[in-house]
């Protein structure tokens, strides 16, 4: 197959969501087939919406001759006016790439039911689509009812090929004081570091420890408000705003830590989650989007409402002092990431489903 990807930026991009994009063109790519990336320029919102009146990616595509186009739904305000254009131009299927809606984010109402506008009208003009979860696919055919094609391919969390044994495990869970709590992900309001840190705040401050890996510079506002809640709560000792780590060290802090702690995030599915229970680490995840596909309440982590900052800091202490019960859903995340499909498996799905999508197209 000859696929053109639509995404913004950069697809070595450290996200979720590029890294599932980037596992999907390594996998087709080495099964033989030619993927080209075209690459739209990253923008503020509403200036994205510019993109649909313009000719760049219609030229590329028409040139390219591709018999498939793939795009990353996050895209959509660049393209929910300009599919139409490119049809008069192309017969090329079309399928979108989803991980999560931008208008299922946690925001006023008014405002996402106005984002949700474009949201359909892109998610109407395609042909197919690539789901990360079950969750993802309802939240689409609900904004999108009309029946197309679709294959849900949740993520692997193999990806670091970690040896971590039994025997550490149960150490890692017995080991005497604080708990050692990980955030991976943007610093961004979507994650909801500004509320697990106020939960935080009202538990005793020798019962853990929080250490926050991820990109600090998409919204500084966000981070500073961060920073002075820190400050406020007199946090500086118990947080560690650790910034983008290498792969290696990501590692290292899965290796070390006792529990992934994200329990206000919104996430489509949310691959570090299973990335820390391949090592593991039972998850304090959020009721919202994905996480409860993967998390089993009381048995490989737990699940909090949004905005249940007691029903939090009740489980940090409660965690602290029972560390038979940590071992327990260490033990229960561990073997639940072993037994979840790999990278390679999910892969493989979408490699037939795109397949499928040309051999039954109605496009010559």
């Amino acid at each position: 197959m000859n696929i053109g990807f639509v995404v913004y930026g950069s697809i070595d991009t450290l996200t979720g969501g590029y890294l599932y994009d980037k596992h999907m063109t390594e996998h087709l790519t080495v099964r033989g087939h030619r993927v080209d990336i075209l690459s739209l320029p990253v923008k503020c919102h509403p200036f994205k919406f510019g993109d649909n009146f313009t000719s760049f990616l219609i030229r590329r595509v028409a040139e390219g001759g591709y018999d498939l186009l793939l795009q990353d739904e996050l895209c959509h305000p660049s393209l929910f006016l300009l599919n139409h254009r490119l049809r008069r131009r192309v017969s090329t299927p079309i399928v979108a790439v989803v991980h999560h809606l931008l208008c299922q984010e946690p925001r006023p109402r008014g405002l996402n039911s106005l984002l949700a506008l474009p949201e359909a009208a892109f998610l109407d003009s395609v042909d197919g689509f690539i789901f990360n979860s079950r969750s993802t696919q309802q939240a689409v055919f609900q904004l999108s009812p009309a029946h197309r094609p679709f294959v849900v391919a949740q993520p692997g969390g193999d990806r670091f090929r970690n040896r971590i044994s039994a025997a550490w495990i149960k150490e890692r869970s017995l080991q005497p004081g604080p708990l050692r709590l990980l955030y991976v992900g943007l610093v961004i309001e979507r994650k909801g570091l500004l509320p697990l840190l106020e939960a935080l705040a009202d538990v005793d401050r020798n019962h853990w420890r929080l250490e926050v890996v991820g990109d600090t510079s998409l919204v500084p506002d966000y981070v500073w408000r961060v920073q002075q809640t820190i400050d406020a709560h007199g946090l500086a000792s118990n947080v560690r705003l650790s910034g983008t780590l290498s792969k290696e060290a990501l590692a290292a802090r899965f290796i070390d830590s006792h529990l992934l702690c994200m329990p206000f995030a919104y996430e489509g599915f949310g691959i570090v989650t299973l990335e820390a229970m391949n090592f593991g680490m039972p998850v304090l995840g959020s009721t919202n989007g994905a996480t409860p596909e993967l998390v089993r309440y009381g048995g490989n982590g737990l699940l909090f409402d949004r905005g249940d900052l007691r029903a939090l800091a009740a489980a940090v202490r409660e965690l602290h002092t029972d560390r038979r019960r940590l071992l327990g859903m260490s033990v229960a995340a561990h073997e639940a990431a072993r037994v979840h499909p790999t990278w390679n498996e999910s892969m493989q799905r979408i490699e037939r489903f795109l397949e499928g999508i040309l051999k039954t197209s109605r496009y010559p």
